[in-house]
């Protein structure tokens, strides 16, 4: 791996921050070192984790964060990751989203070819994630999934069904989100991107059914929508999370809070998901 030069200064404090807001992984947290990025000579961290391969970069400056990440194979030349923002939730709240997957995603090639080894990280990433929701007190359900090589962790909780499968030695998650449309609509969120200042138009017209016509003007607020010709909506970009909300059983019923609803969300980190936990599992 290349090296970069010798670190002249200690680590930006917004570092330390952002490490207190990542989960930990097997009572392990996260420490910081100062570090010095190719890209710039702005006080720069390496965060790491016992127990966990590649490390993060993070480098702050007066108006904007910039976020790497690295492994032993990949020094990062520039940053993967700029962010308007210099308060430690939302970088963390983002490493969590975009970046830690990306890691963990090229870190699972190493074994992606080893059935056994795929194996034993699938059903170790699982047990953080449900042991991190046992701890809130709600109990899980092991299962083997749909897919071959596949295994899934489910719970319940305040009348909505959780679902995570992990498919061979892919790290990313999908979930399943089912129950009442309005804590269907309070748990989309949690995985998108932050509103924005200034919600786009968005052409309900164009959208055919009441409860398709209720979730775009509910997610719109945080990134793109589209209805599909089966009458479900796609929503998220290629550089985060994304998913599905399958069409309504009755197009033209009414909708209710009490409408159930079915979401799939697509590539969440198992960070995000520990991370989280308290506030799918209470």
């Amino acid at each position: 791996m290349a090296t970069a030069t010798a670190p002249a200064t200690a680590p930006p404090a917004l570092a330390h921050r952002v490490a207190e807001h990542l989960p930990h992984r097997d009572g392990n947290a996260w420490t910081v070192a100062p570090y010095a990025a190719w890209w710039t000579t702005r006080p720069t961290a390496r965060l790491t984790q016992a127990g966990r391969r590649g490390a993060l970069i993070l480098a702050a400056h007066p108006w904007r964060t910039e976020i790497a990440w690295q492994l032993d194979d990949r020094e990062p030349y520039e940053p993967d990751l700029t962010l308007d923002r210099m308060a430690s939730k939302p970088v963390a709240r983002e490493i969590l989203r975009l970046v830690l997957p990306r890691l963990d995603d090229d870190a699972a090639l190493a074994y992606a070819s080893r059935p056994v080894e795929a194996q034993s990280a699938r059903l170790w990433h699982l047990d953080l994630i449900g042991s991190a929701v046992r701890a809130q007190g709600a109990a899980t359900l092991y299962r083997a999934g749909g897919w071959p090589n596949s295994n899934v962790v489910a719970w319940s909780s305040q009348g909505v069904r959780y679902a995570v499968t992990l498919v061979g030695g892919n790290p990313a998650c999908d979930l399943s989100v089912t129950g009442p449309v309005a804590a269907v609509e309070r748990v989309l969120p949690l995985f998108l991107p932050e509103p924005a200042a200034e919600t786009p138009r968005f052409p309900l017209r164009d959208v055919r059914t009441r409860l398709a016509r209720r979730l775009a003007a509910h997610l719109v607020q945080f990134t793109p929508v589209d209805q599909l010709d089966d009458g479900g909506l796609t929503f998220g970009a290629a550089t985060g999370p994304f998913g599905y909300v399958a069409p309504p059983a009755d197009p033209i019923a009414r909708v209710r809070d009490t409408t159930p609803v079915v979401a799939e969300l697509h590539g969440i980190g198992v960070d995000h998901l520990v991370h989280l936990a308290a506030a799918l599992a209470r």
